[in-house]
């Protein structure tokens, strides 16, 4: 819905909302806790991803997934944006 937010809040009759995006964002290995969350996040949407043919599970490999995109992280010295995360708020 984030995108929809100002949307949404003026159309309840609110005042258009103050809003912040934020998303984690860190260097190997300093991002272990939230690529757990990202691991959960897309062995969620892995029957979603085979029925539309994104990817297979084996291609996604999920045991797997962490341990290797932190290894590519760390071999070619980058950092890894997590999922971004809108939040909204107003005053009556």
């Amino acid at each position: 819905m984030g995108r929809k937010l100002h949307a949404t809040f003026v159309g309840a009759g609110l005042h258009a909302p103050t809003m912040r995006l934020e998303a984690p964002v860190g260097g190997i290995p300093a991002n272990g806790v939230w690529l757990g969350r990202f691991k959960e996040l897309i062995a969620t949407l892995l029957p979603e991803m085979e029925r539309l043919g994104v990817a297979t599970a084996a291609q996604v490999d999920i045991e797997t997934l962490i341990e290797r995109i932190s290894a590519e992280a760390a071999r070619t010295n980058s950092v890894i944006i997590g999922h971004f995360q809108v939040g909204a708020w107003a005053r009556t």
